[in-house]
């Protein structure tokens, strides 16, 4: 028996949360259909479809380069199915905008706002770069599918509204130090309604950290407030973002690898907070609350590798051309990364080798992520 709630506002997408949702996918999405998913996910899910299926992707990149060949390769089909994490998501978006196909977004994890945003989350050259325009037909959110992701996927998506906080102090600075961009003015009332999402998930950490049903759609809806407020801005996510997403992708540059997004966010947040002077217990309080480990050995690198990335923040900003954040206006010394190291540490404690999250990530990782 199917039980779902249909959730539809204004320009945000048509979200449905209930249970046995992806099973009744292949009985109404336009045939034949393309299921874009991770490889350690497919076998979880295989059964669920039909003999409409055209063909699966396996996701193994997110290079923009690399997608626009794959796109080449890919069978005849109607409509297109993401299944997994932002990846999937993206990955999904970017193939239905090629193909000019409807497209039904299942996402597992609530790692990301991704299943909520039109346009696709890809790298090129080593930097983020977003593309695409899609609107999913319909964006469906099983309680069961997701409370049987990892936990940390799961929490980790808080990281992805909690940003708000950092977010709204960088475009304010920018503007007071004239720094903004000419088509995004500071918008006090953008900021405000950022923040009534931000409070709504901070009232529901326990319920996040738990991942109820009631967890669930408050994140959720957070996350689909925030993926379609992308567009609904003219492309401006300077009340969402800013040098917390900024850390994230010099966090990858450094490393050359990929993170649980909300994980690594998370880590930014704090750290921004701090070079803020922005109420950085706070951030650092609601991510213990949530159960969100932001150690760096809990994302599967060393401290080390984190606060080199910390300190070569001002530099990767410039050569990123990114907005104008904190960043820019305040060096990252090393009492800063002391300062971050010794309360990260305070709060999650000590890393001792082979912790349940330090592997969990590093499995993750090793298998493809899927959930990610």
């Amino acid at each position: 028996m199917v039980i779902a709630t249909p959730v539809s506002i204004g320009g945000q997408f048509a979200t449905v949360f209930g249970r046995e949702l992806i099973g009744q996918l292949p009985d109404f999405v336009h045939r034949p259909y393309l299921v874009v998913t991770m490889a350690d996910l497919w076998p979880r899910f295989e059964h669920l479809f039909d003999s409409h299926l055209a063909g699966v992707h396996r996701v193994t990149t997110l290079d923009a380069g690399e997608l626009e060949a794959a796109v080449e390769g890919l069978p005849s089909f109607g409509s297109v199915i993401g299944l997994g994490g932002g990846q999937a998501m993206d990955v999904a978006k970017f193939f239905a905008w090629r193909r000019g196909t409807p497209l039904f977004q299942a996402p597992t994890a609530m790692s990301t706002n991704a299943p909520f945003a039109h346009r696709s989350a890809l790298r090129s050259k080593g930097t983020a770069a977003t593309v695409g325009w899609a609107v999913p037909e319909g964006v469906y959110v099983d309680f069961d599918v997701i409370q049987a992701a990892p936990p940390l996927l799961n929490r980790s998506g808080i990281g992805d509204v909690l940003c708000y906080h950092t977010a709204a102090f960088d475009w304010k600075l920018a503007r007071d130090m004239g720094r903004e961009d000419r088509r995004w003015p500071y918008d006090e009332r953008r900021v405000a309604e950022a923040s009534e999402h931000l409070d709504a998930v901070v009232a529901e950490l326990d319920e996040i950290r738990d991942v109820s049903d009631r967890g669930i759609r408050t994140l959720m809806l957070a996350h689909r407030w925030g993926g379609a407020a992308f567009h609904d801005a003219g492309w401006n996510t300077r009340h969402m973002d800013g040098v917390d997403h900024c850390f994230l992708y010099a966090l990858e540059h450094h490393t050359g690898r990929h993170f649980i997004h909300g994980q690594a966010v998370g880590l930014g947040t704090y750290l921004g907070a701090v070079l803020q002077d922005n109420d950085p217990e706070m951030v650092l309080t609601a991510l213990d609350r949530a159960g969100v480990d932001i150690r760096p050995e809990s994302m599967g690198i060393d401290w080390e590798e984190a606060a080199t990335a910390m300190r070569r923040l001002a530099w990767y900003v410039r050569h990123a051309d990114l907005e104008y954040t904190i960043a820019d206006a305040r060096p990252v010394t090393e009492e800063i990364v002391e300062h971050v190291r010794d309360r990260v540490y305070a709060t999650f404690g000590e890393w001792t080798a082979g912790t349940p999250t330090g592997a969990q990530a590093e499995s993750l990782r090793a298998r493809g992520g899927g959930y990610i």
